[in-house]
């Protein structure tokens, strides 16, 4: 892997239907869904992408939940940069708690769950 990490995200319902359809991990702040990428994918970019629910509150409060899941994300995946899984397709859906959760909270918490898989 090269020394800056290259992001791509899930796009279309047919990408997160074939994500949601893996494996899924939980913790109070979030849920990971990841699943194996498939042959046409590109190999070194890590496709991923930050999702908060509608019923989480309103556009302004949504927003910064999933900001605040992506920079910890990001963190996360820079402090375990050998261990990362790069050939699987993540998709993070943010909880309630994640909003008024300390921001280094949220990034020990993916980096253990990041290494479990």
């Amino acid at each position: 892997m090269s020394s800056k990490l290259a992001f791509q995200s899930l796009s279309g319902s047919e990408e997160f239907k074939y994500v949601l359809s893996g494996k899924k991990l939980s913790t109070p702040l979030f849920t990971i869904y990841y699943k194996e990428k498939k042959n046409d994918d590109k190999v070194n970019s890590i496709m991923l992408s930050c999702v908060a629910a509608k019923k989480l509150g309103n556009a302004v409060k949504r927003n910064k939940m999933r900001r605040r899941l992506k920079m910890a994300t990001r963190k996360a995946i820079t402090e375990i940069k050998k261990s990362f899984q790069t050939r699987l397709k993540y998709a993070i859906f943010a909880k309630p708690k994640i909003y008024d959760e300390k921001f280094q909270n949220i990034v020990d918490q993916l980096v253990i769950k990041f290494k479990s898989i």
